[in-house]
């Protein structure tokens, strides 16, 4: 076999390697390996530099051996070349970035080399309500499974270069879907006012249910659409979850936990070292409308990145399960966050529990740029959301002492929780029943505060 196509099939069987591993395993000198490389052009790709130089052999994406440029758009809506990324045998990527990049990076990373979809793009594969639909409906144009989670590392490539057009955060792969943005850019919005909002929710939430097409892929289960709202001249990108419309035990419930929701945000905005993700109710055809401001768009065209812990911890940590408290000590050990943050992060962490908020998981805690931590979002008392969707089964809220390495956290979320509970026994948007068992979980929390 001659030397070129003996250096590319191990590069293919064995992944990337560095200059002396590859001079070892082909018993070739390093000037015959530059020869091979150069003979295979872009069949091979290498990146790092002096010793820490490797090789790894180019994968096609669905037959292109194009580069699959990757852009990002800034706060004022200006579009930047960041990087292109190269698929690589027999998986991951390499990246040639044009400009540093604002995320924390191991030294493989740094060089170029990802194992998979570089993680700062993660959050931009389809996934929840949203993403689910977005599949089922362009499964067939993109040949590929209706369920996103079944997606290979190039179904998801294959996609965001197409269609990906909005997706979380500030990033565009591909130029199919970069030019789409363009065209986007060029024409006028279309918002919705506040007197559209009673009359266009309901029907963006019909269109949600039936065609699965409307908006983004924003993660996350709660029904949702994306929609743009323009009020008193400014213009917002909002995420708004919706209740059925059927009046049953469930469906009212649902609408509780909305306004649950809302509320949550409102305290926690309030009263803890965190920002919130702005957020409003609206109710009408039987529905009730959480509508909430995207913290990654800006006006009509401008963004900014986002990262969830999720993709941080899959990259750099691999350890899940972890609750947001150890998230924020494993951050803070590698001097990644802030003590401020650190903290932040840890009463976030108590004030979920002490809602009754049993769906922390890791995609529910994101990032900005120097992880700085992102406004709080999908934070709600998820113990008293109906199983299976629909049953209303006993529950009961037992919120735990800190120990006493938790305690100032805790104290600062208990106050805040104790807010909480008192306004959702108090707001009319919440049922009779519901109002009760905020009104007993206020009581609850108080006498557990006063016995601490």
């Amino acid at each position: 076999m001659p030397l070129p196509d003996d250096l590319l099939h191990t590069l293919r069987t064995w992944q990337r390697a560095p200059a002396g591993r590859l001079v070892d395993r082909l018993q070739i000198s390093r000037a015959t390996l530059k020869r091979a490389v150069e003979a295979l052009g872009s069949s091979v790709v290498a990146l790092g530099k002096a010793r820490r130089t490797a090789y790894a052999a180019r994968r096609a994406l669905r037959g292109s051996m194009q580069p699959l440029p990757l852009f990002e758009v800034d706060p004022q809506g200006r579009l930047h070349e960041l990087a292109s990324l190269l698929p690589t045998y027999p998986d991951g990527c390499a990246v040639a970035f044009r400009q540093s990049l604002a995320w924390p990076l191991d030294e493989d990373m740094r060089d170029g080399w990802f194992d998979g979809v570089p993680y700062f793009l993660d959050d931009m594969r389809p996934q929840g309500f949203l993403g689910r639909n977005f599949a089922r409906h362009h499964a067939a144009l993109l040949q590929v499974s209706e369920h996103p989670q079944d997606w290979s590392e190039d179904d998801v490539l294959h996609a965001l270069s197409l269609l990906g057009v909005d997706q979380t955060g500030s990033y565009i792969l591909g130029e199919t879907a970069c030019r789409q943005w363009l065209e986007r850019s060029r024409q006028e919005p279309a918002a919705l006012g506040d007197e559209d909002v009673e009359a266009g929710y309901p029907a963006l939430a019909e269109q949600a249910m039936n065609l699965g097409v409307v908006g983004s892929s924003a993660g996350g289960e709660f029904p949702k659409f994306t929609a743009m709202r323009s009020s008193d001249g400014v213009l917002r990108h909002v995420i708004v979850k919706f209740s059925g419309s059927d009046g049953s035990a469930g469906t009212r419930r649902w609408s509780d936990l909305l306004v649950c929701e809302h509320l949550a945000l409102t305290v926690v905005a309030q009263h803890l070292q965190a920002d919130a993700a702005s957020s409003r109710i609206h109710q009408a055809a039987g529905r009730t409308f959480l509508e909430v401001d995207r913290f990654d768009r800006h006006g009509y065209l401008g963004r900014s990145p986002v990262c969830s812990w999720a993709a941080l911890n899959a990259a750099l940590f691999g350890a899940n399960g972890m609750p947001w408290t150890g998230a924020a000590a494993a951050l803070h050990g590698r001097k990644l966050v802030d003590a401020a943050t650190r903290s932040a992060i840890d009463e976030l962490w108590h004030f979920g529990r002490l809602i009754a908020n049993t769906d922390m998981h890791d995609g529910n805690l994101s990032f900005r740029p120097g992880l700085t931590l992102a406004p709080a979002y999908d934070m709600l008392p998820m113990l008293y959301a109906p199983a299976r969707g629909v049953e209303l089964p006993p529950r009961h809220f037992s919120p735990q002492l800190p120990l006493p390495v938790e305690r100032p956290a805790w104290e600062a979320a208990a106050v805040a929780a104790q807010d909480f509970w008192l306004r959702a026994s108090e707001d009319s948007r919440i049922s009779d029943d519901f109002r009760r068992t905020c009104e007993q979980n206020h009581r609850t929390l108080v006498a557990l505060v006063r016995s601490a």
